[in-house]
């Protein structure tokens, strides 16, 4: 359990963003069932069908190896960079609608839309893409791992303004395979979740280490890792193989309040076996809550992004989530991953062959929420805020509010009898009562807030300082109706 939960502060602040309960850091009493949720598979949005991502017909994949996910508010594209061929190239597709894509031919690609020329003896394994909007010259991150002919590995960093076209590398201190990049705004840092690992046997055994700078390329002088996050004996094991669970790979993102944790968690079978069996490996996605990037919640084990088992579709297995984790289109987040089918033209089966980018959707805050099939109450700790407007996602029969101040006592003009009791389905709609300036004047001082719920869900709550319900959260890998890093309401 992460210390902010064990040792709460006295009053919480909650001017940033959404607040999600995905855990119990905003409930001091509650009568109400917490339900986790999981998105919906939407299909696969780019099949491996070039010259390029189908490797000579042996292991055809155009899928996200890590690689990235994003939305470019400057252009009003959804960008995806992918591993095109098993250890092949890195591409670059874009898409209006973020379901149909297009690949774009880039200058290093020689007429294909590979970003990075073709380097003799060198074979890329994991890549990580970063959008920066804080950056204008450097917008783009990468970090990239390689391979040579004698399988010496080599780590390195780059830049780019347009996504496309990249500087030459800087080399960085040995990272494992499937390290991924994020930005935690919550420390201000560029953090690499680095692969580590250790041989037990003729197997090997993966966790994730840590590693963080205050810029992007401090990172390649980063001498500092620390053992981060591993899988433990909640992650269940597979019915089948029966392996012990590793954590194949740890992914974050900043949305609204939190950081969002995607955990690759791995069931075998191992490398060996799986090349025999020429079945893709059983590795799904899970998910954690944090609230500073460091220590996550994980209550929900059930899982987020899963493969089907079923031999030769699609998504049978092998599931990567993309880096940036999702973006938020309208209503609800958008989640980007490759998968891998194990169909290859050539050879019938590889454990490697057939992979593909899917997409899946979930209702915008619709990780978790409190549940009721009758009345029930949740009232949080002393929370402090500046704002002038309560607003909720939910969907209920009716919902009403209520502030209490420090003694629990209700807050003249501010109390049950003074909200405006409707029926909620919506993402965003704001609590109203008869004196809604009141909220205003309340500035800084602690209050409680006392929900009241019909027969529904309650998935977030928020102050917002504009009537136009802006959070002032983060907006995770970016938002189709926002320009920057955070739900501005300088925006509307």
């Amino acid at each position: 359990m992460p210390d902010y939960l064990k040792r709460r502060p006295d009053v919480i602040p909650i001017d940033c963003g959404r607040q999600l309960f995905v855990d119990d850091f905003l409930i001091e009493e509650c009568d109400m069932q917490r339900e986790f949720y999981s998105p919906q598979i939407k299909g696969p949005v780019l099949l491996p069908t070039t010259p390029l991502e189908m490797d000579n017909g042996n292991c055809p994949v155009a899928a996200p190896f890590k690689d990235g996910a994003f939305y470019d508010p400057f252009d009003g594209k959804f960008k995806l960079w992918y591993q095109a061929g098993w250890f092949g190239a890195t591409a670059y597709a874009e898409s209006s609608d973020g379901f149909h894509w297009e690949r774009i031919n880039t200058r290093a690609g020689n007429g294909t839309n590979r970003v990075l020329p073709y380097s003799e003896g060198r074979i890329r394994d994991g890549c990580s893409v970063w959008l920066d909007l804080n950056s204008i010259d450097e917008r783009y991150k990468m970090f990239l791992f390689t391979r040579d002919p004698q399988k010496r590995e080599y780590a390195e960093l780059r830049t780019s303004a347009d996504g496309m076209t990249w500087s030459t590398p800087t080399p960085i201190m040995r990272c494992g395979d499937t390290t991924s990049l994020f930005y935690n705004p919550f420390r201000d840092k560029w953090v690499l979740s680095v692969r580590s690992l250790y041989n037990r046997e003729q197997y090997l055994y993966r966790y994730r280490s840590y590693r963080e700078a205050s810029t992007f390329y401090e990172l390649a002088a980063c001498q500092k890792e620390y053992f981060w996050q591993t899988a433990d004996v909640d992650d269940a094991r597979d019915d089948i193989y029966d392996c012990d669970t590793q954590l194949y790979s740890l992914d974050c993102v900043a949305y609204e309040s939190i950081v969002i944790g995607l955990y690759q968690i791995f069931k075998g079978p191992h490398n060996t076996i799986a090349e025999k069996l020429k079945t893709p490996k059983k590795c799904d996605l899970y998910i954690g809550f944090s609230r500073d990037g460091l220590q996550f919640s994980r209550l929900n084990r059930n899982e987020f992004i899963a493969g089907t088992g079923a031999c030769g579709a699609w998504n049978e297995g092998y599931i990567h989530p993309a880096t940036g984790i999702c973006i938020i289109n309208g209503h609800e987040l958008l989640f980007y991953f490759g998968a891998w089918s194990g169909n290859s033209p050539h050879l019938g089966r590889h454990m490697y062959a057939g992979g593909s980018t899917g997409v899946a959707a979930l209702r915008r805050d619709g990780f978790a929420a409190l549940v009721t099939d009758n009345v029930g109450r949740i009232v949080t700790p002393l929370v402090c805020f500046e704002g002038e407007g309560l607003w909720v996602n939910a969907q209920c029969k009716s919902l009403k509010a209520e502030l209490r101040d420090i003694n629990n006592r209700p807050i003249k003009g501010l109390t049950f009898n003074d909200c405006v009791c409707r029926n909620i389905d919506s993402t965003k709609q704001q609590i109203i009562w008869k004196n809604p300036s009141r909220l205003k004047e309340l500035t800084h001082v602690p209050v409680h807030i006392v929900f009241e719920i019909e027969q529904g869900k309650l998935f977030a709550f928020w102050i917002s300082k504009s009537k136009s319900g802006a959070s002032g959260g983060y907006l995770a890998a970016g938002s189709v109706q926002h320009r920057g890093i955070k739900d501005d309401p300088y925006e509307y």
